[in-house]
């Protein structure tokens, strides 16, 4: 299309050697002509005085090949090379055009030169003419290719952004791990320049980025930790784009290892000073984020930032802003591989609030968020540099501590945290106290994965609440074997249910009064057990776990209501108008539908009233949701039924249960009963629930009643009804109309015990000298805090005299002489009990008869001064 033939090209090739003769100064013209244009002499600014040298060379010789070059295809593909090279360098093509006029008027002149001859001037210029504008051609076609390459770079990244965004998927993305790794995948599949394409992050107290994603390039275990050279975290600092060439002579190691096709990596910086991000590009050519602009870019790094909001959101939790389950999660495994790696120890641990429930409960849920603050404001000052406190849900938390020496580091860490958490807590003009149960597993002792992990200091911490909370254990593997074994203790329930081999025992329950008016036998409780199959009978302590699993609790419980109820409904067709009351586990009872359970059984069984049903709870369910226990007992009683509050007084929030829940029965834990004869602190406890129970209107039954001497105590105490081995063991349904024919209600009056109306430690102080004088007969059990050095301070009336009687009576005359004659009443017990083991039989009468009468005399003396 130049219209150059070989004709012309032999001519030109005639003069080349004049023409090209002077062409170190036309390269010197040239670059003193782009030197003298601000522009242009930007472009080699720092350029030393030798690479100047060696381009004016290089120009020189461009010119001269030019001349032999016929503008043949190599030449032109150099050509269109070397355009492709103006356009990466920012040489424009003004720029290049006004060269060629250099070319130009330099050629005439030599052709204007008499030398040549006049016939071959004018074609010799049209020839040289054509030659410059074939040369331009080729130069401007390869910028205008690497133009139109840069453009088409700038569409795929523009693409890139266009499609990641808008994928519906990323909306669903709460870590945004999907979103990165997509928006660098489709970047180095769709770019014909882009080899590699990643997001580092620096997580955790190490100041070492590490990647989230990576594509095109196999660099997962890549780790660059902090250096002011290094150009990731060069762009940190100066929070911006840092460029830098594979051969640079600052460029850090892992950039001179990466591959031969990658010429240009930019590290492009997102995220804030608590979570450092950078993102990560490889190209295959130098120039390349000049050319195509660093802007375009830029907007990974919003995509970066979009991300990173996104996680904080996804993986923070919004109450106290700590790090959520699944952050933890990630935290705990890279922890994991570090503390490996460094050969330290790391602590997993689990921890949750003993008596956050009660403060939830009783001032609301606003007081117990603010708890929860504080809580963790109180733990954060006492953790160092690297741990990681993680809210798991509700008062869970979760911790890592990493770089532990030697276990009594954890020792000491969780001691610290424990005893600032006794602490009380001021909420809103209440003062709260609770406390803090830690469960803990180390790694690499325990070489499990993250979940795993967890899951072991949970199985710890359920350690640690079982032996009495506020503290700390370390998980075993015998845990883990409790763990199996409950799993096919479960599994043996279960089949037990299905086999119809689950049974309903009942144990009577009887009023402790002597009133003819009133019926002996008050009602029956039933009692589940299983039947192995074998003729023999498996109580619930073996299997209890089983009965509030949430496969099992409302299987389980739907059949003692219905196995109950029927067994209740044909007594009350025989005339037998018993009471029936059943436990229900917690699980079932904050069961959305045991309200409807409930009502269904009694449809079932109308011949049994509602009156005479009662359900008994024990206060786990309402510790669990204390308005759902509420509302399904409330239920029930607008049902008919009764509710029982069962194991009263083992637990903290007993009295609030009293006040808040709708109940009609008390039953006293069996601990407290059982020892009411040698424990003043129980006989204390059980009279405080009777007056309370009565001032309230409710009902008191008395579990555990073993003994004789309990029935009558708890008579004296006006307990309504009693339940016990001394009333009589649980027994199947069958032999509770015999038993009921046959009982004898047990003979509770007890002598000269004091009267009705009595302070209870006048009536346990007379039963307790009465089983002691007993015991000296042979009869009864010698009871505690008798004969023993101090015992007179340590019984029930000794510590009454040291406490209420002393600050009501103590200013009294008579209050010397009481005291004198209780300690008196020691002393002949002491004698009596050694005459006794001195086979002294007659002596030991002796002295039983004194003790009588000194007993006597100290009760008319402690009534006297109380009227």
């Amino acid at each position: 299309f130049l219209d150059l033939n070989p004709s012309d090209f032999q001519l030109l090739d005639r003069y080349r050697d004049r023409l090209a003769g002077d062409a170190d100064a036309l390269a010197q013209d040239f670059y003193a002509y782009l030197l003298r244009y601000p522009a242009t002499a930007a472009v080699f600014l720092d350029f030393s005085p030798e690479r100047l040298e060696q381009i004016t060379h290089t120009q020189a010789e461009h010119a001269r090949n030019l001349l032999s070059s016929h503008l043949d295809n190599q030449w032109m593909d150099t050509m269109a090379q070397v355009g492709q090279l103006h356009y990466r360098l920012g040489v424009e093509p003004a720029w290049v055009a006004g060269a060629y006029i250099l070319y130009w008027k330099h050629w005439d002149q030599i052709i204007a030169d008499e030398a040549i001859p006049q016939e071959d001037r004018s074609t010799l210029r049209g020839i040289l003419f054509r030659l410059l504008i074939g040369d331009l051609m080729a130069q401007l076609s390869g910028f205008s290719g690497a133009s139109r390459e840069t453009d088409a770079e700038r569409q795929v990244v523009f693409d890139v952004l266009l499609q990641t965004l808008s994928n519906p998927a990323a909306a669903e993305d709460a870590t945004g791990d999907r979103l990165l790794n997509e928006s660098c995948t489709l970047l180095v599949s769709k770019s014909n320049l882009v080899a590699w394409a990643g997001y580092l992050l620096r997580e955790g107290s190490d100041e070492v980025l590490t990647p989230r994603c990576m594509a095109g390039l196999h660099l997962q275990e890549l780790r660059i930790h902090k250096s002011p050279e290094d150009p990731c975290w060069m762009a940190i600092r100066r929070k911006a784009p840092v460029i830098i060439t594979v051969d640079a002579a600052n460029a850090p190691e892992w950039v001179r290892r990466l591959p031969s096709t990658v010429k240009e990596v930019a590290c492009i910086p997102f995220g804030n000073e608590d979570l450092p991000a950078v993102g990560v590009i490889g190209v295959r050519q130098s120039g390349y984020f000049q050319r195509v602009g660093e802007a375009y870019f830029l907007a990974f790094a919003h995509v970066g930032n979009l991300v990173l909001r996104t996680r904080s959101q996804a993986l923070k939790d919004r109450l106290t802003g700590l790090p959520n389950r699944q952050l933890f999660l990630e935290r705990l495994e890279q922890d994991r591989l570090q503390n490996l790696r460094r050969e330290r120890l790391l602590g997993v641990g689990i921890f949750d609030m003993d008596g956050f429930k009660q403060v939830n409960d009783r001032l609301g849920h606003r007081a117990g968020d603010a708890l929860l603050r504080l809580v963790v404001e109180r733990v954060q000052r006492l953790l160092r540099v690297g741990d990681t406190l993680a809210r798991l849900g509700g008062d869970e938390f979760g911790l890592l501590l990493p770089d532990l020496e030697r276990l009594d580091d954890l020792d000491i860490i969780c001691e610290r945290i424990m005893e600032e958490l006794r602490k009380p807590f001021a909420l809103d003009g209440d003062i709260v106290s609770i406390s803090a149960s830690f469960g803990f597993t180390i790694c690499p002792m325990d070489d499990g994965d993250a979940e795993n992990l967890l899951h072991h200091a949970d199985l710890a911490l359920y350690s640690a609440k079982e032996k009495g909370k506020d503290q700390c254990q370390l998980h075993t593997w015998v845990m883990d074997a409790r763990i199996s074994s409950q799993a096919a203790q479960r599994e043996y329930v279960a089949q037990a249910l299905q086999d119809g081999q689950l049974r309903l025992h009942y144990q009577p329950i009887v009023s402790s009064s002597p009133d003819a008016r009133f019926p002996s036998v008050v009602g029956v409780e039933a009692l589940l057990r299983l039947d192995d199959g074998k003729g023999g009978i498996i109580t619930p302590s073996t299997f209890a776990d089983s009965l509030d699993h949430p496969r099992l609790a409302r299987t389980i419980g739907r059949f003692v209501l219905n196995a109950a109820l029927s067994q209740g409904e044909s007594w009350h067709r025989q005339g037998l108008l018993l009471r029936v009351s059943m436990n229900i586990s917690a699980r079932h009872l904050l069961d959305p539908r045991f309200s409807a359970d409930l009502e269904e059984a009694l449809a079932e069984h109308p011949g049994i009233p509602a009156d005479f049903v009662e359900i008994e709870v024990t206060e786990s369910a309402p510790l669990r949701d204390f308005e759902m226990a509420r509302q399904s007992l409330a239920r029930a009683n607008d049902l008919g039924v009764r509710v029982a509050l069962d194991d009263f007084g083992t637990g903290n929030a007993s009295l609030t249960y009293l006040q808040k829940l709708p109940a009609q029965t008390i039953k006293v834990d069996q601990g407290f009963v059982r020892n009411i004869v040698n424990d003043p602190r129980d006989l204390a406890i059980v009279a405080g629930v009777i007056t309370t129970a009565r001032m309230l209107g409710l009902e008191v039954i008395a579990e555990g009643v073993e003994t004789l001497r309990h029935a009558q105590i708890l008579s004296k105490m006006n307990c309504h009804s009693l339940q016990g081995y001394l009333i009589a063991r649980p027994m199947p349904a069958t032999a509770i109309p015999e038993w009921i024919a046959q009982y004898q209600p047990p003979e509770i009056n007890s002598g000269s015990i004091p009267t009705e109306g009595s302070p209870h430690v006048l009536v346990g102080h007379s039963h307790r000298v009465q089983q002691f004088i007993a015991a000296l007969m042979g009869e009864e059990p010698f009871p505690e805090h008798v004969v023993e050095p101090g015992a007179e301070r340590k019984c029930h009336l000794g510590v009454w005299l040291q406490t209420e009687g002393l600050a009501r009576f103590g200013n009294e005359p008579a209050y010397p002489i009481i005291t004198a004659r209780h300690k008196h009443l020691h002393q002949l017990a002491r004698e009596a009990k050694a005459a006794l083991d001195a086979g002294q039989n007659s002596e030991t009468l002796l002295k039983a008869h004194i003790l009588k009468i000194e007993n006597d005399a100290l009760l008319a003396e402690i009534n006297a001064l109380m009227q």
